[in-house]
């Protein structure tokens, strides 16, 4: 039997450069498609940063229609799961969703509303975009040259920034229940410990047994990825 592609979507404010760890440590024996999220890194902006416009833009990387594991971080888990509905181009087989945040306040929703319109700030120095970078990304601790940090940051007439569009900020919260419930095939969600965005208990509200990873944060895929990669093959032979 054919292993399906494996795709990879990092979540908000990240870049691909954030599964260099679980990529390490994969031994995949089908192609890998590692994406960039429209207004991230080396991809380019987009007028429509809903989970579904860009879904429908990471389809267009599985352009031959072939079967897909999906494996995506906090929003790019939310593309995920909206990928394996069925509704776009590539067969998701399988997926995973990590770290996505499924209770959302209206507080969470004006503060990054707030976020989205203060727009990029900008920097005399590479090294202050770095930190601002990591600091967005909630990857307090990993050093400058991680590959994360390869798309993360731009000189613009001798000042940096962000690559990331502030508009991404300006999530709409998606329905979990509508979300999970639309997925069309096998799905696992899981998160680190320690995460602040999403619990045990708002996931076991919508999956059956969620995994938790002891003593990983958000980024659970920098934290432990040999948790993550374990639950790729787990899912692959679901």
């Amino acid at each position: 039997m054919t292993t399906p592609t494996l795709l990879l979507i990092h979540g908000l404010g990240a870049t691909n450069g954030v599964w260099a760890d679980v990529l390490a440590e994969l031994d995949w024996p089908s192609q890998v498609i590692n994406v960039e999220l429209p207004g991230h890194g080396a991809a380019a902006p987009s007028d429509d940063y809903t989970v579904g416009a860009m879904a429908a833009q990471v389809a267009t990387a599985c352009a031959n229609g072939e079967e897909v594991i999906a494996v995506g971080h906090s929003l790019g888990g939310a593309v995920a799961l909206c990928l394996a509905s069925g509704f776009f181009r590539p067969v998701v087989t399988a997926a995973v969703g990590l770290g996505i945040k499924l209770a959302w306040s209206d507080a969470d929703v004006e503060g990054m509303a707030r976020v989205a319109a203060k727009g990029a700030r900008w920097f005399e120095t590479r090294d202050e975009a770095v930190e601002r970078f990591l600091l967005q990304a909630g990857l307090r601790g990993v050093g400058p040259n991680h590959p994360a940090v390869a798309n993360a940051v731009i000189e613009v007439d001798g000042q940096w920034r962000v690559t990331q569009d502030p508009n991404t900020f300006a999530q709409r919260p998606v329905d979990p229940a509508g979300l999970v419930g639309a997925v069309n095939c096998p799905v696992i969600l899981g998160a680190g410990e320690n995460d602040a965005m999403v619990s045990f208990d708002d996931m076991v509200a919508h999956v059956p047994n969620p995994r938790i990873a002891t003593g990983a944060g958000h980024n659970v895929q920098v934290d432990n990825p040999t948790w993550v990669v374990s639950l790729i093959h787990e899912v692959a032979n679901l």
